[in-house]
């Protein structure tokens, strides 16, 4: 058997007309804390997303440059490879006949957007032109830098054919 209170009936009448929700001031305060929130976060994800795009750029040319060097010497032809940093392009061919085996597009409206790529050599001149030979050998060390904005990482290649990428 049940006890109830006499007054139990009159409080569920009560609770049942009143409206269930959130009032207009806690709407408000929920909102301005999700913009607080979002404000906060947009600029740090924008530079992850810059970082990333660079730090994938080098790894694609590590990556471009290992095959270089390893096309030479499949190929037992020496292999031409030609930075152009106006466009931000760089060209894999055949140093004999000029046939195209391989090019790479990073500037703006590609995936990486890059905003600049420069390559030097170890004297710091500008190395647009670096001829890799069958035995694996590179006419000169060079480094690549690639840059988005204010970021940017350097891809270096020694003589003998070593590619690593480093922070700038």
């Amino acid at each position: 058997m049940r006890l109830m209170c006499a007054s139990a009936p009159s409080r569920r009448r009560r609770g049942l007309n009143r409206a269930s929700g959130f009032s207009m001031l806690e709407m408000l305060v929920v909102m301005l804390i999700i913009g607080v929130l979002v404000a906060i976060g947009v600029p740090k994800i924008g530079r992850i997303i810059q970082h990333e795009r660079v730090n994938r750029a080098a790894q694609v040319l590590v990556q471009d440059l290992q095959n270089g060097f390893a096309m030479a010497g499949r190929q037992r032809a020496p292999v031409r490879l030609t930075f152009t940093p106006d466009t931000k392009t760089y060209v894999l061919s055949d140093r004999a006949t000029g046939t195209v085996l391989q090019t790479r597009i990073m500037s703006q409206g590609s995936e990486y957007s890059l905003t600049g790529m420069s390559s030097y050599n170890a004297s710091g001149q500008l190395a647009n032109t670096v001829d890799i030979l069958p035995n694996g050998i590179g006419s000169t060390e060079f480094t690549v830098t690639l840059t988005l904005n204010d970021y940017s990482r350097k891809v270096s290649a020694s003589s003998a054919g070593f590619v690593r990428m480093t922070p700038q």
